[in-house]
């Protein structure tokens, strides 16, 4: 009986033990690879039809313009490579949306 009991408390530690191990190992982070963008309010995107999906997006309004800010924990955009970028947008329409700013955030 008290092997049984030793097999079964043993069992469960190991069972521990793993999942701690799951919980705080991690991957590579794995990097995003943005579009090229120009920063001209003559350009226009549809950024639902091709923008990757973004760690973060925040959508708002200020006045008559939608505002749109996608950022992205690590990132390869024009020359910064695996920065943590963001890029912000704004329309006149909700559907053309042109860039306004780019940043990368220097660790």
């Amino acid at each position: 009986m008290k092997t049984i009991s030793k097999i079964v408390i043993l069992f469960a530690m190991m069972i521990e033990i793993v999942g701690c191990q799951t919980a705080v190992s991690t991957g590579p982070a794995s990097s995003t690879n943005l579009p090229f963008l120009k920063n001209s309010p003559n350009e226009c995107y549809y950024l639902d039809e091709f923008m990757p999906l973004a760690d973060s997006m925040v959508s708002g309004k200020n006045g008559s313009l939608d505002l749109r800010y996608y950022s992205y924990r690590t990132a390869n955009y024009k020359e910064w490579r695996l920065k943590e970028i963001m890029l912000s947008f704004y329309s006149k329409n909700g559907q053309c949306w042109s860039l306004f700013e780019e940043f990368y955030i220097a660790q």
